[in-house]
């Protein structure tokens, strides 16, 4: 859920900063400067006080987009300077909440960007085979690693027809990569949004359009429930193959989208039985080490459950009662 524009909330640093790890292990965190930057020079006219801020972001967004890099690097730049300024004028100019605004600007971003590819002398196949090479440069640099460690430490429990497997597992891996590239970027930028919000929420002294609100209350329109039945139908008649993998990634960002509202209803649940905090994120750190396909699987279910049965306004009823 989000909140409309009000007074900087300066609290909950900490939280942000383990966001901002987090952030690390997904994309650059340089990406989230653009965003940023944008939003801050949005608002800047109201407050001399946020010069200061808004030229560092505008610095370190600039030089992020001015790197030299691959075609994957060079696109997701692209797509985040897009997705930032669609953004910025849904902020502006409607009153849609924050996860709407950044899934709108996200897709908007990621459509120019792939239909700017073929100005460029590229294309996605092009894109898909770079992001593959780079996986598997990467996967195989680890197992070369591990069969050096192996060999310093004599170990005989590991045999080469266990590193041939590890290295198919790894090729399959790269592959499964490229084909969900665009749902990967989408989530890089969404991501990257979502910090770059955060951050602004409590820097800037009067924050323009509706803030993000807390992640127990996340949740978002049940008409992305109707993409989800779309793509799955694309996914299993067989007629419409070509439009399978385009289905396969709007999936992949629906399902990430469920587990989040998911985990939110955990999060809700907590704090309403008195814990919460510090118990959910070390609940689910456990919880995602130990059992991850669980974990997701059932954040899904209940991110669905969510959406149809309204589970949080439900309990707050029954506990009002």
């Amino acid at each position: 859920m989000d909140h409309p524009a009000e007074p900087t909330r300066r609290t909950g640093w900490g939280r942000l900063v383990l966001g901002a790890l987090g952030f690390m292990t997904l994309a650059p965190l340089w990406a989230a400067a653009v965003p940023l930057a944008a939003l801050q020079l949005a608002s800047i006219r109201r407050r001399t006080s946020e010069l200061a801020p808004a030229g560092l972001a505008t610095g370190v967004g600039l030089w992020w987009l001015v790197q030299p890099g691959e075609l994957p690097d060079q696109f997701l730049r692209a797509v985040v300077l897009l997705a930032s300024v669609a953004f910025l004028i849904l902020t502006v100019r409607t009153g849609w909440s924050f996860i709407h605004r950044a899934l709108a600007g996200a897709l908007m971003g990621f459509a120019v960007a792939s239909l700017l590819l073929p100005v460029f002398g590229s294309s996605w196949p092009e894109l898909i085979w770079w992001v593959e090479f780079r996986q598997g440069i990467a996967f195989r640099s680890m197992i070369g690693i591990l069969a050096t460690l192996l060999d310093t430490v004599g170990s005989s429990d590991v045999s080469a027809i266990d590193i041939r497997d590890l290295e198919r597992r790894f090729a399959d891996t790269a592959r499964l990569m490229g084909r969900f590239s665009p749902a990967i970027v989408t989530l890089q930028v969404l991501a990257a949004l979502a910090l770059a919000a955060a951050v602004y929420r409590r820097i800037a002294v009067q924050p323009i359009g509706q803030v993000p609100g807390r992640f127990r209350d996340f949740r978002f329109s049940e008409h992305l429930g109707w993409a989800v039945v779309v793509a799955l139908m694309i996914v299993v008649i067989p007629r419409i193959a070509a439009l399978k993998l385009v289905a396969a990634n709007a999936l992949l960002v629906a399902g990430v989208l469920y587990a989040l509202r998911g985990a939110a209803v955990v999060a809700f649940g907590l704090q309403l039985l008195g814990t919460g905090g510090i118990v959910f994120w070390l609940f689910a750190t456990l919880a995602i080490v130990f059992m991850l396909p669980i974990v997701v699987g059932g954040a899904i279910l209940l991110g669905v459950l969510d959406a149809g049965l309204n589970l949080r306004r439900r309990w707050i009823d029954a506990a009002s009662r």
